[in-house]
């Protein structure tokens, strides 16, 4: 039964994919204005010690995203995101590139720090965003905020593009408004398709505190800074060769009580993809792709305790915009109260209009 419901979904998927596309709505205010769709459906399997199977099926995401051109050099974007439990504003920002290298950004969008925060989910390899993006973000130092960046790019030869950008942070009440979030990155494109990275971000907590003159009190400086590597490059014909890795650390904030002067734990994580692409000359199937990614999160690099994961990812590109992935995802705490090894089963359906 469950795997009948599975063929009736990929069917009806792909006869959508095939009488739809991206959209051009003409609009007298803009010069190109372009609307977008995408959908990904999840079937799981989660293991660990369970007596009752647990199985999941149903909608991961689907959006809306709107692409428009004001100008020659002014462009922009709006995106909506569905889940099974909220609808939310992805991104919403406005990028000016008055001169070929020098542009700037504002609005909502990805604070420019963790190469696999930055790096879409469509361009990943491996089923998922790793362990890494999901604690830094968790931390937010990573992850979407409101703010501007400027961005620096010489076009000269191993000069860097660099972005510096500035944020509010969070909306939580943790993280008020009125302390800023401070973001940076350098990116280097070397000989033989390798790009370096490097980046660091800063920022501090803030209450109200009424035994104080300021009727204010905040925390020092909380901070993380990562580095990153990206290689691609072709094995003959059909095959091509991508390798990114990145390696992270910074103040654990969430094991303190920051505002209150005390110093947090620093944590530690990377994350590492391999993934080999082999193309077609098939009109009903483009590129087959697998790829291995481990991960591993430290919370406290002066105790021995961290998860380490393993991700196998298969990827089926049908030359449509439907795209069929399966993924085995292996969980491996060590020294971790309440968690155990586990082994989940992903197969998924991502539809890009």
């Amino acid at each position: 039964m469950k795997y009948a419901g599975i063929r009736i979904l990929l069917t009806v998927l792909i006869i959508t994919a095939a009488a739809l596309a991206d959209v051009d709505v003409e609009n007298d205010n803009a010069e190109n204005f372009t609307l977008s769709v995408y959908a990904r459906i999840r079937f799981s399997e989660f293991g660990g010690a369970l007596v009752i199977p647990d199985r999941s099926f149903g909608i991961e995401s689907a959006g809306l995203t709107a692409d428009f051109d004001i100008t020659d050099n002014t462009e922009g974007q709006l995106q909506l995101e569905i889940r099974p439990d909220d609808i939310f504003l992805k991104d919403c920002y406005i990028l000016w590139e008055p001169f070929d290298f020098l542009g700037a950004q504002a609005g909502r969008f990805k604070k420019p720090f963790c190469l696999n925060t930055l790096t879409s989910t469509w361009d990943l390899q491996a089923i998922d965003h790793s362990i890494t993006h999901r604690e830094l973000s968790d931390l937010l130092y990573s992850g979407r905020g409101i703010g501007s960046v400027l961005i620096l790019d010489p076009q000269l030869e191993y000069l860097p593009t660099c972005t510096f950008g500035i944020f509010n942070g969070s909306p939580d009440a943790i993280n008020q408004n009125n302390e800023i979030q401070y973001a940076g990155r350098a990116e280097f494109e070397l000989p033989c398709d390798i790009v370096v990275g490097a980046d660091l971000t800063s920022l501090r907590f803030g209450e109200e505190d009424e035994f104080s003159v300021e009727g204010y009190r905040f925390s020092p400086r909380q901070t993380a800074m990562g580095a990153d590597l990206q290689f691609e490059t072709d094995l003959g014909r059909d095959f091509s060769l991508l390798l990114r890795g990145e390696f992270a650390r910074g103040d654990n904030w969430l094991l303190a009580n920051v505002i209150e002067g005390d110093v947090p734990p620093g944590f530690q994580t990377w994350w590492f993809t391999g993934g080999i692409t082999f193309e077609t000359d098939k009109p009903s199937l483009e590129s087959i792709s697998a790829s291995l990614s481990m991960g591993s999160w430290e919370p406290d690099r002066s105790v021995g305790s961290r998860e380490d994961e393993l991700v196998i990812t298969l990827s089926v590109d049908t030359g449509t915009p439907l795209t069929i992935r399966a993924a085995m995802v292996n969980h491996r705490p060590h020294n971790i109260m309440f968690e155990e090894n586990r082994t989940d089963y992903i197969l998924e359906a991502a539809l890009d209009l």
